[in-house]
């Protein structure tokens, strides 16, 4: 089914027949890959009704979709999702990233120490920072995502207590939306739950981006 709806969403964007479809197209650019509109992921769980395919948009970081019917694998809209950056990021002004990293299990661990050169301008960190991002791919529906990066930090819940202890730990989303999207943000009480199991606070920081249709 997953190459159907690939096949159909393809052909969409290459002739579209949805109204909304020519409208984003006028004033974007899907990626492409090989000759085709690049395909970043297929949702069959997000939403309760449809499955989307997700197309990433030049110079953007919110994703231009097609909506399918599960009840008939057919397109019944085309629109935008916001893309959601998640991470874990953890933050000492006493502790290296080596000091951090030890306190837990997790693997993939990303960040710097204190007193390291910047990675951008001139100068000198003067804090140590530790990220743990499991899925870089933005094509997620926040709560979505969320929840399966605590999935993977309930794997480890000794180590990110220590981590809550003895570092500045929170979840920080990054929510880019398309100028005139409107879709709001919701955590439902298991997910708030799961946070304070963790003793995990949230930073949600949300950006607008792309052109206004014609």
């Amino acid at each position: 089914m997953k190459n159907e709806l690939i096949a159909k969403a393809i052909s969409e964007i290459e002739k579209p027949t949805f109204g909304t479809t020519k409208q984003y197209l006028e004033v974007h650019n899907v990626e492409m890959e090989n000759g085709k509109p690049k395909v970043e992921r297929v949702d069959f769980e997000s939403f309760e009704e449809t499955n989307v395919v997700y197309f990433p948009i030049e110079d953007e970081l919110f994703f231009l979709s097609v909506y399918f019917s599960k009840e008939n694998n057919e397109i019944t809209n085309v629109g935008t999702e916001n893309g959601n950056q998640v991470v874990l990021t953890a933050v000492s002004e006493n502790l290296t990233f080596e000091q951090l990293a030890e306190l837990t299990k997790l693997n993939g661990l990303s960040g710097w120490s204190i007193n390291d050169d910047r990675k951008i301008g001139k100068g000198k960190y003067t804090f140590s920072r530790l990220t743990f991002e499991p899925i870089r791919s933005r094509a997620y529906d926040l709560e979505t995502k969320l929840k399966l990066l605590l999935t993977e930090l309930e794997k480890d819940r000794n180590g990110i207590k220590s981590l809550a202890e003895n570092a500045d730990v929170i979840i920080s989303v990054h929510n880019q939306m398309y100028i005139s999207g409107n879709k709001g943000i919701h955590l439902d009480v298991g997910t708030i739950n799961r946070l304070d199991k963790l003793n995990l606070g949230i930073d949600i920081d949300q950006y607008i981006f792309g052109n206004e249709l014609k």
